[in-house]
């Protein structure tokens, strides 16, 4: 069983996670810009942490589980990630972790200039851990 990596999806950053090798606990890696080097740092990145399953990838539904134009993009980014990793993809529901993430920091006291550097990693660890715990990889088979 390897790491999976969970990615919050958006038009200017991609917030990063990983989970461990027996996928039960998610933890954040960075933000990366969504530009042209993406891909090249993200090959990066699957090297340096070794055996990687998949990636998990926010789907930013509307709350009436509705597509939106970031639900478009993210389907679109979605084919692309797994050609040019060579990894599958799955989408995931991330209806309200960016929203989340900022109320917990918040909570926390951080201000909003630091929050701003650390939100998106933690709504791709909320995503990610969300995906660990529903699917929970974690138990052996039946």
């Amino acid at each position: 069983m390897g790491k999976m990596i969970g990615l919050d999806f958006g038009t200017v950053r991609i917030g990063v996670a990983i989970s461990d090798e027996r996928q039960i606990v998610a933890r954040p890696l960075g933000i990366l810009k969504n530009d042209a080097a993406f891909f090249h740092e993200m090959q990066k990145i699957v090297l340096r942490e070794g055996k990687v399953d998949q990636f998990v990838l926010g789907l930013p539904l509307k709350l009436s589980g509705q597509d939106s134009s970031m639900t478009e993009l993210a389907r679109a980014f979605a084919p692309r990630l797994e050609q040019e990793l060579s990894l599958p993809v799955a989408l995931w529901d991330e209806r309200l972790t960016s929203a989340y993430a900022e109320r917990s920091l918040m909570e926390q006291g951080m201000s909003r200039k630091k929050r701003v550097k650390v939100t998106d990693a933690l709504a791709a660890v909320i995503i990610l851990q969300s995906y660990l715990d529903r699917c929970d990889f974690s138990l052996p088979p039946l």
